[in-house]
């Protein structure tokens, strides 16, 4: 399944014993259509509360009820505006949407002036902020690194290396947009790397600041967490034949 959905009524994507979550209410829309069955929707990726998708990725094993098409009708039927099934497809039974993906992206959107239309989709700039100093810290991030100081330290992985293959900062009369591709993502590590960016780039930090947090060494700058609202999950890539 290719999922939207708006994050700002949700306590995140993951089902949790309180709240209301993206897994929570698909799994809950399977059930109405499969009466009986063990639903278990699995995800690409954890957004976070409040954290916003365009192409979020599932899977789940269901018998052939229903056509692709069929089932995702019936999906859309079954669950609030805030969330849609843009696409349902049919795939190998080992395809699993979290480790067969090979890169993922995501975009954070940045408001030079306060909107109430936007305040729900982008994090607001309460400061002047240099674009060259960003993309000069976006460079820094391509390749592999060890991204220890920019996730949650609670973070359940084997490692905290991982590899980004690209990286960009772009601006708009009211806009800055940061643009990250990499193969692999650690909780809040962009929202991490937008707030620390954005602190370099008011002056408060260096650029070697940041590239001592970049590459673990010691430094007085810590890293600072953008807000969640201004973060989409764009896409997820796979090495299939009708993945591009």
């Amino acid at each position: 399944m290719t999922i939207l959905y708006d994050g700002s009524d949700f306590h995140g994507w993951q089902v949790q014993a309180k709240g209301r979550t993206v897994q929570g209410d698909i799994e809950n829309a399977l059930s109405i259509i499969y009466p009986g069955e063990i639903i278990t929707l699995i995800g690409a990726g954890r957004t976070d509360a409040g954290v916003h998708a365009l192409g979020q990725t599932a899977n789940i094993n269901l018998p052939l009820k229903f056509s692709s098409k069929k089932l995702m009708k019936a999906l859309n039927g079954n669950l609030r505006k805030d969330v849609i099934i843009e696409q349902v497809e049919e795939v190998d039974e080992d395809f699993h949407a979290r480790f067969s993906a090979s890169a993922r992206e995501y975009e954070y959107r940045i408001m030079k002036q306060v909107s109430p239309v936007a305040r729900n989709y982008t994090a607001i700039l309460k400061f002047k902020t240099n674009i060259k100093i960003l993309k000069k810290c976006a460079k820094i991030l391509l390749d592999r690194h060890d991204f220890t100081s920019f996730c949650k330290t609670s973070a359940e992985v084997d490692n905290k290396h991982c590899i980004i293959y690209f990286a960009n900062w772009e601006e708009s009369a009211r806009l800055l947009i940061f643009r990250i591709k990499a193969n692999r993502f650690l909780q809040h590590m962009v929202r991490y790397l937008v707030g620390t960016m954005l602190e370099v780039a008011r002056g408060r930090y260096t650029v070697k600041d940041f590239k001592c947090l970049i590459n673990n060494k010691e430094t007085e700058a810590i890293v600072l967490r953008a807000p969640a609202q201004g973060l989409f999950l764009k896409k997820v890539y796979y090495n299939l034949n009708n993945d591009k």
